[in-house]
């Protein structure tokens, strides 16, 4: 058990929503639309999804498109938020843990290297909103995900935290900020978290985690 945990900062994508299958329509319709033969597959989505904007698109695009990636990225958000109001999940559990946690007294945060404009379609699709205290993307200020974990920090002083999410890269920011990290192996980055200290196969098993019974 985490003891005297009160700030949970979580990650999005492959933590609360399970973003493959919209992020897979919404691209194949984007290169569709612009003519290109390329699409893309879940396989490929799921492997890169939770980076940079640049990273993603640079790796799931081929090179008859990869030079035109930035205006593929644009043309595939302005569609993003139908396409995940229709085909995106939330993961089994989380509008029951979050309300648990809420009630329990944490302060929920959510944290993300999307866009504002995915961030807010994401609280509506995962029903999370009512319990959530603060939210901030990299996009917001151009902050990396360890200086966005640092600038949540500051915000809440004197609250110990934890990190909840599915990549490398939110160890990374847990590590750097010296704060726990709990590895949400359900997502899309297991190989990457398993060696983890902390790790959960479903996201209610945060409940006994952070609560004592």
């Amino acid at each position: 058990m985490l003891d005297n945990i009160k700030l949970v900062i979580f990650d999005i994508d492959g933590t609360l929503l399970d973003s493959v299958c919209f992020n897979t329509f919404n691209m194949n319709r984007t290169l569709e639309k612009m003519g290109y033969d390329y699409r893309v597959t879940e396989e490929i989505i799921r492997n890169n999804l939770g980076g940079t904007a640049e990273d993603f698109y640079k790796a799931v695009l081929d090179e008859s498109c990869y030079s035109d990636w930035e205006i593929i990225r644009a043309e595939n958000r302005a569609h993003i938020r139908e396409a995940m109001a229709e085909y995106g999940h939330v993961f089994p559990g989380v509008i029951e843990t979050f309300k648990t946690l809420y009630e329990e007294g944490f302060i929920l945060v959510l944290y993300s290297n999307c866009s504002r404009l995915y961030l807010e379609g994401a609280l509506e699709v995962t029903g999370v909103k009512p319990y959530v205290d603060y939210t901030e993307c990299v996009k917001d200020n151009g902050l990396e995900k360890p200086e966005l974990i640092k600038k949540i920090l500051g915000l809440y002083k004197g609250l110990n935290a934890l990190i909840v999410g599915d990549r490398i890269h939110d160890m990374e920011a847990a590590k750097i900020n010296d704060i726990p990290y709990v590895a949400a192996l359900y997502g899309f980055g297991k190989h990457e978290i398993e060696h983890a200290t902390y790790k959960v196969e479903a996201i209610s098993e945060l409940i006994p985690l952070l609560i004592e019974k």
